[in-house]
């Protein structure tokens, strides 16, 4: 069997007449061109915007949007707009002017002569191919094909506009690889040119499609990483790069180990325009060569420092949560009338090996953004419950515990068949159970929110809105959602005594608690002087380091009995 002849380049034709469409298609195919049919103006302009071709052939005059207008539509509004010929049977001056004015490169008249179509085509789709060589030249690196600097450049510029424009963050790493030159007068610039091109395959293999790798020269590659979320998510991408390039390659029977130092700039943070990015890169790119390469460095320490330590930590977590070593703590909730313990809530903490105790405002928000908060929260919720058995089996009084649950966890955890299960384990009611939650936790997605709160309200939980006043304005899913419990923000708590506008607000809430029926605790009470104002307005629960720090378990018996003194 004959093998099918090369394509001879790739064209889109657009006309409304079926019959103009069929003669143009089965021409061009017997020619060996791939063809892409449009039947109007408005779907060839969709067409370009989504891929490339090497001529479109328009007809003058379609229905929707005409063949001149369609070629002054992509010609403005599309990347690599392709060279356009006019076919129309408007044999005049002003039409003529009118296509060329509009950016067409050519007119073809019908009754199409094929010989001359043929010629034409031929002509011109040979000239755009060897411009796109020129082009292509112009703004790529000969030995790898990969973007070169002057392209890097404007790739540089369009990404800072966006993030910009986005509010997010892009990286730029510079890239340098270990002892080229050592290779090049030992073992010849030839085998210095395949190392270069071992490395970009490489690196072109690990790069997402969304990210630009270039080769500004010599032994110098670039890397631009767009909408970054987090500064961790650079050490680990350079981190990866740099594993990446570090192989072995055998070069004239030589092995030669390759690797690579990396110089790290982040947008915003280390500079807003080109230049900046570019030199703060190359610097951060010469502090790793001194640290003796093989390594990254960012431009900034701190910023280094803290990705470095929050990868860590990401890392660390993993492990304590794998293994069963994060503790929970628990601090009481007491009744302002009579100073009695009448719940207590259950906190997590992580005592790391090697960094202490690490805040758990720190991991938490990492282990959210991870998915790891998913299985730490089950096993708070285990520990919990597991706890509170053991203190109703010994006899302590504790008539409830309450639970902190995250935005992530209550989004996309089955909370109320993991509750099942813990409760039957451990022979609880679930009315001893609290479930505290943040305004927007419930407000992200009021419908599934409100099925989820029914669901937990029937079995007996108690929810509570952890954090109240310092979220939404608005006040309307209190009426509508199983609400029992409102936690008064610290931050009010700590101007209490002397800010005006956070009297009026304590004062504000406690109206509209009272009115709904709920239960009003102040959270982060630390003074007598805090404890008094707060009882003055009318709050009947608190909670805070003026009664008690969280404590492990096993103090929590001795902790009853000073309360009792106090």
């Amino acid at each position: 069997m004959t093998a099918p002849a090369p394509s001879t380049g790739s064209i889109i034709i657009a006309d409304d007449d079926p019959s103009i469409l069929l003669l143009l298609r089965h021409f061009l195919t017997e020619n060996n061109y791939d063809v892409t049919e449009a039947r109007s103006g408005l779907e060839a302009i969709e067409l370009c915007r989504e891929q490339t071709f090497d001529l479109a052939i328009f007809d003058l005059v379609m229905p929707d949007v005409d063949g001149i207008s369609a070629c002054k539509e992509i010609t403005l509004q599309t990347s690599s707009p392709p060279p356009v010929l006019i076919v129309t049977s408007l044999d005049d001056d002003t039409s003529i002017n009118h296509a060329f004015d509009a950016g067409a490169i050519d007119y073809i008249t019908k009754p199409i002569n094929w010989s001359v179509f043929k010629q034409r085509v031929k002509r011109i789709v040979e000239s755009e191919k060897n411009c796109q060589k020129i082009k292509r030249l112009e703004f790529h690196d000969a030995l790898t094909g990969l973007p070169n600097r002057t392209l890097l450049l404007d790739r540089l510029e369009s990404a800072t506009l966006r993030a910009h424009r986005n509010k997010s963050m892009i990286a730029l790493m510079m890239i340098d690889i270990d002892n080229l030159k050592l290779i090049n007068e030992t073992l010849g610039h030839e085998n210095g040119d395949k190392l270069i091109q071992s490395v970009a395959s490489r690196l072109s293999r690990a790069t997402r499609s969304t990210d630009t790798l270039s080769r500004s020269g010599g032994d110098e590659f670039n890397l631009i990483i767009e909408d970054i979320q987090q500064l961790e998510d650079v050490a680990l991408m350079a981190a990866k790069f740099s594993a990446v390039i570090e192989h072995d390659l055998t070069l004239m029977d030589q092995v030669v180990h390759v690797n690579a130092c990396i110089g790290v700039s982040v947008f915003p943070q280390d500079g807003v325009d080109i230049g900046s990015l570019l030199s703060h890169a190359d610097a951060a790119l010469y502090r790793t060569k001194e640290r003796g390469g093989n390594t990254y460095e960012f431009y900034s320490p701190e910023l280094g420092q803290k990705a470095r330590r929050r990868l860590k930590i990401e890392n660390a977590l993993r492990h304590a949560i794998e293994n069963d070593e994060l503790i929970v703590y628990y601090q009481p909730k007491i009744n302002l009338n009579d100073n009695a313990a009448t719940g207590i809530e259950a906190l997590v903490r992580w005592n790391h090996p090697e960094q202490g105790i690490i805040p758990p405002d720190e991991f938490i928000s990492i282990a959210e953004e991870t998915g790891l908060i998913i299985q730490l929260g089950q096993q708070v919720i285990e520990k919990a419950c597991a706890q509170f058995k053991q203190w109703q089996d010994a006899g302590i009084p504790v008539s409830n515990i309450s639970i902190n649950v995250s935005a992530r966890q209550f989004r996309e955890q089955d909370l109320v068949s993991i509750l099942q299960q813990v409760l039957e384990q451990y022979a609880l009611d679930a009315t001893h159970i609290e479930f505290e939650l943040t305004e927007s936790t419930l407000l992200k997605n009021e419908d599934q929110s409100e099925a989820k709160l029914n669901q937990l309200h029937e079995m007996g939980i108690k929810i509570s809105i952890d954090d109240f006043g310092t979220g939404y304005a608005s006040l309307a899913y209190l009426k509508r959602l199983p609400i029992d419990i409102l936690k008064i923000d610290r931050s009010f708590t700590d101007g209490i005594v002397h800010d005006p506008d956070d009297i009026a607000i304590v004062n504000a809430i406690c109206g509209l608690a009272s009115g709904l029926g709920l239960k009003l605790v102040a959270e982060g009470i630390e003074t007598a002087e805090q404890l008094k104002r707060i009882k003055d307005l009318g709050v009947d629960y608190g909670q805070g380091y003026y009664w008690s720090p969280p404590l492990p378990a096993d103090q929590y018996a001795e902790l009853l009995e000073n309360l009792k003194k106090k």
